[in-house]
């Protein structure tokens, strides 16, 4: 009882500061539990004294919330190529962000031993904190249960690769691994309990669609439910390959071989030093109509997407769609071309029950971060040992 206990008291707390009475609501534990095991926590460093409720005639109650001084997560982005490292406290500040060089080959016995670096560069720059555990977002297919990469496609070293036991084993700390844009979704919608279906989309090498069904993310047999594979991504009337006008490097790509090299506009997505960036960029330039051909891709683009987007609003019916990934930070009047298109696919009911926004998790850390929080919430979750030892 205590074991459960303390992990809903900690999963709660995630959310907004509570009081016994609001934790015994939330837990079903009665108050004399409650207190053993909020002490205990505290002793832990888990837990602190969060303040007090407004007073309503009577004393007020004692608000406890997390304790952001004594515990560390880490966090590791799988990029391919590259790969980038974080550090959040528990209620999910970021602390640190490093970027190993020299990876652009994601050698797995290189990832392993950057990871084992970075958790101990972390140790040694946070002292006082403990390591409760690393998440790790990648593309590709995962088994859940046993947290290996089954495969990437692009990739073909990191099939078959037991990766969570390979870090577990060199860390010596819990290891969870998920799909890199359920990461992303995890650091946009944070700890928050909500009973609503909703979406995130991810625009990456194709469509991800990270879909949480009355707030629990769905990750089906292979790690990554919801993945659409490029030879998908058309629609009617498209041209063949139109699906790669849905990739972040396929239409970077098919603008740039369609320009000359010294326009403007190839010189602006050259400056840029990833991807992601000159896919963000080239949006710029469609934006407004400022580069005719740019204009003319996203515009396809467009289109393609929103026919996607409304099959799946039709057959999911979600209650809010977010637009992440490499879409993520992009011009409003692009992802609000692509929201109107959407609309005049839905009938009215869906469309007055829909709400459609930008992510606002935008930075190049948000998988890795993700990946913290994604960890966070799995680790509470599962059977495991008291998080505090309770004195009787």
């Amino acid at each position: 009882m205590a074991m459960d206990t303390q992990r809903t008291i900690v999963s709660r707390l995630l959310d907004q500061p509570m009081s016994l009475a609001d934790l015994r609501d939330v837990t079903g534990a009665s108050l004399p539990t409650l207190r053993r095991a909020v002490h205990a926590l505290r002793d832990a460093g888990w837990l602190h004294v969060a303040g007090r409720e407004e007073a309503t005639g009577g004393r007020p109650a004692t608000l406890y919330g997390i304790d952001p001084a004594n515990h560390v997560l880490i966090g590791a982005h799988l990029e391919h190529p590259g790969m980038r490292l974080v550090a959040s406290d528990l209620p999910g500040n970021q602390l640190d962000e490093h970027v190993p060089p020299d990876l652009d080959d994601l050698d797995p016995d290189a990832v392993v031993a950057q990871v084992e670096a970075y958790v101990a560069r972390v140790a040694t720059r946070f002292p006082t904190r403990r390591a409760v555990g690393i998440g790790v977002a990648s593309p590709g297919y995962i088994d859940p249960a046993t947290g290996s990469v089954i495969t990437i496609g692009r990739v073909p070293s990191w099939s078959n690769l037991p990766i969570r036991q390979r870090l577990a084993d060199a860390t010596g700390v819990p290891v969870s691994i998920g799909n890199d844009v359920d990461a992303m979704a995890a650091a946009e919608f944070g700890d928050a309990f909500d009973d609503r279906t909703y979406v995130y989309v991810g625009f990456t090498e194709g469509i991800k669609y990270s879909l949480f069904l009355h707030g629990r993310l769905y990750v089906g047999p292979f790690g990554n439910a919801g993945l659409v594979p490029r030879q998908l991504l058309v629609s009617n009337g498209s041209q063949p390959g139109s699906g790669d006008l849905l990739t972040v490097h396929g239409l970077v790509a098919a603008y740039l071989r369609s320009v000359p090299t010294d326009a403007v506009g190839a010189q602006q997505l050259a400056a840029e030093t990833d991807a992601w960036s000159r896919f963000r960029a080239l949006l710029e330039l469609a934006d407004g109509g400022r580069d005719e051909r740019a204009s003319e891709l996203v515009h396809d683009l467009t289109h393609t997407v929103a026919a996607q987007l409304a099959s799946f609003v039709h057959l999911v019916q979600p209650e809010l769609l977010v637009f992440g990934g490499a879409m993520a930070g992009a011009p409003e009047g692009v992802t609000g071309a692509i929201e109107s298109a959407l609309r005049r696919r839905l009938p009215t009911l869906l469309d007055n029950n829909l709400v459609v926004r930008r992510a606002r998790a935008t930075s190049p850390s948000t998988a890795a971060y993700g990946a913290t929080r994604a960890f966070l919430q799995r680790f509470l979750r599962a059977a495991g040992p008291p998080l505090a030892r309770v004195v009787a």
